[in-house]
């Protein structure tokens, strides 16, 4: 910290000790007399305290407090309106809060005796999503977007281990008892809460519950202006932490307490982003979000989060299909440098990185020390322990691959993605039992996802029960019709024999190809399984030079499905590229 701020931090604090008592000591005028903004103050308090500065100021009080019940006689109720707190029973939750005690029995025993924590092998959490209670549906997207901020604070302590973002909002709306919620979640402690905005008015409600009996372990209210929401998400967030975690290091209290930005606005677009992405429904959601995000960014040009979040969202249209690579890849590795280059502490920036090296560059060993470096900021991440899984899968280290699918699936057991890569891993290492048994449970989570039909269809055909995997594979296409589905329907008409049919599906594939992508892969695959060996050969050449992310699975394909081809020196050539590109 430079002298400078060393000095406005002491003076703040003697600011504090001077008007403990005096209502209308406010933070505007705290830094009105410090002649500094309120962004470089928590910065400053921040930096020196490892607190917000509301928190900071309550430490001040409470220290107080502390000196006034070891060295005087006065009551409870008189300490209380000597430190400037409004209630007795306020006074007593902030201070059980900082020292994990209450004022009564830290007297009786002078910090001989403490509450009793839980142990840290016991802790686990959800934070299930908070209730819109104002009248405007919009506001949907500051309730998810403060329960998503909540989840990736907590997800930066080490030895907490914290529910995945899919699998908690999962029971949004839904009224069940939190011991039914984090018996299914397999969590120790569920936290809910409400939110009602009202112009700049927010009201606040969280409540902490364990899960082996229901009670009730912390709860708290807070009616503040819109622009304190940062202030509240670091109050909730610590206070959970004083809760349920009795050794959290200094770090990771930073951590914790970190911010993307302390511009309101920035972060308001930034959660309508983050909104439409985690909706995963199609390329307008995708669009949307990119829009939101550098609205963001031109309020906040040094927002990493939010360029990682455009990163994913551009990777996401070129991968699925929905926009064609020029469109999408010079922004994707734009977006994933700037995120990096701005903030290197964050995972959403490594995972960003990780993504591009992998599915883009084919650098898969690259890849995996950008998604190792990714964990090492969030090993609460599931999304990153799901795509490091795949990644190892394609390299041959299914062992290892399946170790960090069960991460993530046990972060979050409810997340159609991550247990679509995991149906994918089984594929790749040829247990097809367990593929379909992945398959099974993703169309039981959702039955109308393409990808839990594209599972079933996949491993159906290996055990050669084609009808049925031709029936799933059907559904995949009607629910999803892109050259990603069209491609495996085709496939499997051809090797059924039914040549005209999938001769068809080429033409459909020509035809879409005007409005949307089409993969080189796509077609290159279906004329492969036609016996077409000389122009699937030149488009499987095509999509290597431009190393299109389905060629990464080529491998299994060719061992599945083109058994008749692995004798073509032309094929094997192919293989090699590849296998060589993506080493």
């Amino acid at each position: 910290m430079h002298s400078s701020e060393k000095e406005t931090f002491e003076k703040l604090t003697y600011l504090i000790q001077q008007n403990i008592t005096n209502p209308a000591f406010s933070l505007s005028s705290i830094c009105k007399e410090l002649g500094v903004s309120r962004t470089q103050l928590h910065r400053i308090v921040t930096a020196h305290s490892q607190l917000p500065i509301t928190l900071y100021i309550r430490k001040v009080k409470m220290l107080k407090a502390k000196d006034l019940l070891l060295n005087t006689d006065m009551r409870v109720s008189e300490i209380t309106y000597e430190v400037g707190i409004d209630s007795p029973q306020n006074f007593s939750k902030y201070f059980t809060q900082e020292f994990n005690v209450n004022p009564t029995e830290f007297r009786k025993h002078s910090q001989t005796e403490e509450v009793s924590t839980v142990t840290d092998l016991e802790v686990s959490i959800a934070v299930l999503p908070f209730v819109n209670m104002s009248s405007d549906p919009e506001q949907d997207f500051f309730c998810d977007g403060m329960t998503e901020e909540i989840i990736n604070r907590l997800a930066q302590v080490s030895g907490l281990k914290i529910a995945g973002r899919t699998s908690s909002f999962a029971f949004k709306g839904q009224s069940l008892d939190v011991r039914q919620i984090g018996q299914r979640l397999n969590v120790s402690f569920v936290l809910e809460g409400s939110l009602r905005k009202s112009g700049n008015k927010l009201r606040i409600t969280a409540q902490l519950n364990k899960v082996a009996d229901g009670f009730n372990v912390w709860s708290e209210k807070y009616d503040r202006e819109a622009e304190d929401v940062f202030d509240i998400q670091d109050e909730i967030s610590l206070s959970i932490l004083n809760r349920i975690k009795s050794n959290v290091l200094v770090t990771e209290k930073v951590a914790v307490l970190k911010r993307y930005t302390n511009n309101p606005e920035a972060y308001r677009l930034y959660l309508y982003g983050r909104f439409y992405y985690n909706k995963f429904a199609g390329a307008d959601n995708f669009y949307k979000a990119i829009d939101y995000y550098q609205a963001a960014i031109a309020i906040e040009p040094s927002y990493a989060i939010a360029y990682s979040g455009m990163a994913s969202c551009f990777l996401n249209l070129w991968f699925y299909r929905y926009a064609s690579a020029g469109q999408c890849l010079p922004q994707m590795q734009q977006c994933a440098q700037y995120s990096l280059e701005l903030d290197d502490q964050i995972a959403e920036s490594h995972l960003a990185i990780a993504r591009l090296k992998m599915y883009h560059e084919w650098d898969l060993v690259g890849a995996l020390r950008s998604f190792q470096k990714a964990l090492e900021q969030n090993h609460n991440m599931a999304e990153a322990h799901g795509q490091y899984a795949l990644c190892l899968s394609i390299l041959g280290d299914v062992p290892s691959a399946i170790d960090h699918a069960q991460t993530a699936f046990d972060l979050d057991p409810f997340s159609l993605i991550n247990n679509f890569y995991t149906g994918y891993i089984y594929w790749i290492a040829g247990d097809f039992r367990k593929a379909l048994v992945q398959g099974r449970r993703l169309l039981e989570l959702e039955p109308n996802f393409w990808g839990g039909h594209i599972i079933m269809g996949f491993n159906l055909i290996k055990s050669k029960q084609f009808n049925e995997a031709l029936a799933e594979l059907e559904k995949a296409l009607h629910q999803n019709y892109s050259g990603l589905t069209l491609s495996g329907y085709g496939s499997l008409l051809a090797l059924m024999g039914h040549q005209e049919k999938a001769r068809e599906v080429i033409q459909k594939m020509e035809v879409l190809h005007q409005t949307q992508p089409v993969a080189n892969y796509d077609m290159g695959i279906v004329h492969a399984c036609l016996g077409d060996k000389d122009t699937a050969y030149d488009f499987f050449e095509k999509a290597i030079a431009l190393r299109e992310p389905p060629m990464l699975f080529f491998p299994f394909i060719v061992r599945d499905w083109l058994a008749h081809f692995k004798e073509d020196s032309r094929y094997k050539t192919l293989l090699e590229k590849t296998i060589l590109k993506a080493r």
